[in-house]
């Protein structure tokens, strides 16, 4: 039943009640289109209009992180680590670094510290070289660089601040030599089976062969799989727990692979030799943000935590890990040397939630939520936002890019 007020409110847009003065609607002329059907079609169309400009807005063929441009800035040394995240270990702008092969470490700017030269350059048809994805990396970094330095402070965390910093951490994930490593391992064989197919219609295995393989792990393909993957990444992160762990000391190290996954079936594990990829079948993951704070990141159906205080003894089990994934550098605050343990371990979570494990993950809302969103856009190809979860409650809060 509509009350006097709303009723009345419609009538000051335009909704007359129908045939008012006239209950018998037979005494309405034969032609005569009551208004309320009129003003539905209107708003119909327009809805209408709006959601189609949504659906095109949403389904363009590309993620939103990649940018388009006239023309880029040229970069010489790209960060495999950003500078912008390297910053909280420096002083006066400079880290120490470890490089393998070298006995000592050497004091670097964060300029040079944790780069590759031209590593994300990519070139185009018509020959030109371009640093596009670079500037795609860099606007990721410079949306989260005042999160990031929220969370170091331990300001209270919000949607927006867990969106930008999980998108952050998703990219860095996939930034990394890693990355493109475990994907040609995992692309190689199928296109191997792929060149032998088409061979069989050309009679020219080698030249199928190159095509296929030039196609997939040229510049372009692989650094477009990075920047489409990094959303989809970021709302797995975003779904987690995470609690930012303190210390009394600058004592945690960071590296060219800072994020360390820890799977799901293992109980205890001597440093990971490469960084993993998959954080939906994650047990938790662990990143150093500062010398003294790190994110660790569950699937623990408890609210999200900015300050949780953990022993000094913590620390060589942080650092043996995002040491032992190092690519070829790892860093650390100048001063003073971080313990960097050997040996088997298990999962810092332990020290936190003593009642978190495997049966805990999966029995997870937050783990289930996450699940179900990776089952919502598998088959899309680039998701245009982030889902974040502060607590288990009303749905996923979604963050714009």
């Amino acid at each position: 039943m509509v009350g006097k007020a709303a009723l009345n409110g419609r009538a000051a847009r335009g909704f007359e009640p129908l045939q008012t003065g006239c209950p018998d609607r037979a005494c309405a002329p034969a032609d005569a289109t009551p208004i309320v059907l009129l003003m539905n079609r209107r708003q119909r169309a327009r809805r209408e209009s709006r959601r189609g400009d949504h659906t095109r807005a949403r389904d363009v063929d590309r993620p939103a992180l990649v940018l388009t441009r006239k023309s880029y800035p040229e970069v010489k040394s790209a960060h495999i680590v950003p500078r912008m995240y390297q910053r909280a270990f420096a002083v006066d702008d400079r880290v120490a670094v470890h490089i393998d092969g070298r006995p000592v470490c050497v004091l670097m700017s964060t300029r040079n510290a944790g780069t590759r030269p031209r590593y994300y350059r990519r070139m185009r048809p018509d020959g030109q070289h371009i640093d596009d994805v670079e500037a795609s990396l860099s606007y990721v970094e410079d949306k989260a660089a005042e999160p990031l330095a929220t969370l170091i402070a331990g300001d209270p965390m919000t949607h927006e601040c867990k969106g930008a910093v999980a998108q952050l951490l998703a990219v860095q994930m996939m930034r990394g030599p890693a990355f493109f490593q475990q994907r040609e391992e995992l692309l190689r064989p199928v296109l191997e089976g792929l060149a032998r197919t088409l061979a069989s219609v050309d009679d020219d295995v080698e030249e199928a062969r190159r095509r296929s393989i030039d196609q997939e792990f040229g510049a372009t393909q692989r650094f477009m799989s990075m920047l489409t993957r990094a959303p989809k990444m970021a709302t797995i992160l975003g779904h987690m727990r995470w609690q930012i762990l303190r210390f009394d000391g600058p004592m945690l190290a960071y590296s060219d692979h800072p994020v360390v996954l820890w799977p799901m079936d293992i109980r205890r594990a001597a440093p990971f030799g490469r960084q993993g990829l998959e954080p939906l079948s994650a047990l938790e993951i662990r990143v150093p943000i500062a010398p003294d704070a790190a994110i660790l990141m569950t699937w623990a159906d408890r609210r999200d935590e900015t300050h949780v205080p953990l022993g000094l003894h913590a620390t060589g089990e942080l650092n043996a890990f995002t040491v032992g994934q190092a690519d070829r550098q790892w860093m650390h605050q100048p001063g003073s040397e971080p313990e960097v343990p050997t040996g088997s371990f298990a999962p810092i979570s332990r020290l936190v939630e003593p009642t978190y494990d495997r049966e805990a993950m999966l029995r997870s809302a937050r783990h289930a939520r996450a699940q179900g969103y990776v089952a919502r856009v598998k088959n899309r190809e680039h998701a245009q936002a982030v889902e974040v979860l502060l607590d288990v409650g009303p749905e996923p809060r979604r963050q714009a890019d």
